[in-house]
């Protein structure tokens, strides 16, 4: 019974994923994406919406990760077709966000692409922004 029980949730989540992009599709004729959103995970200053990004190939499952990077937050754009990370349109859209983060670098934190059951199809892009860890330690505040 467990088996069937998690393979109808997948399906339903599937599902609802699938209903999610459909409902996205009339949205890409107003924009470059069928959605995009901001996650900030810390707070650092605002660099110039134009500033240098460097990319970079990161390993979050790494020990070295938490201490060679601040991770600042996350970008995602959906579309309705494949996405490359690389792309100029993407690279475009991406600098303005991670630089207002704070960031000095950017990685790819997942791309996916999903087909529902009527062959439509869908996909997220999900950029990492970072900075260098920082040796100063922030001293409290008052909230």
């Amino acid at each position: 019974m467990k088996t069937s029980l998690a393979n109808i949730r997948i399906q339903r989540n599937f599902s609802l994923l699938s209903l999610l992009l459909v409902l996205a599709l009339p949205l890409a004729a107003c924009g470059p994406k069928a959605g995009i959103s901001e996650t900030r995970m810390m707070h650092a200053p605002a660099r110039t919406p134009d500033c240098a990004l460097e990319f970079v190939q990161v390993d979050m499952t790494s020990m070295g990760f938490n201490s060679a990077w601040d991770l600042l937050g996350y970008i995602t754009f959906l579309d309705t077709k494949n996405q490359d990370p690389m792309a100029a349109q993407n690279r475009k859209l991406a600098r303005p966000r991670a630089c207002g983060m704070g960031g000095t670098a950017i990685a790819v934190a997942m791309n996916s692409t999903n087909t529902d059951r009527m062959g439509q199809q869908g996909s997220g892009l999900i950029y990492m922004v970072l900075r260098p860890k920082s040796q100063v330690t922030a001293q409290p505040t008052a909230f």
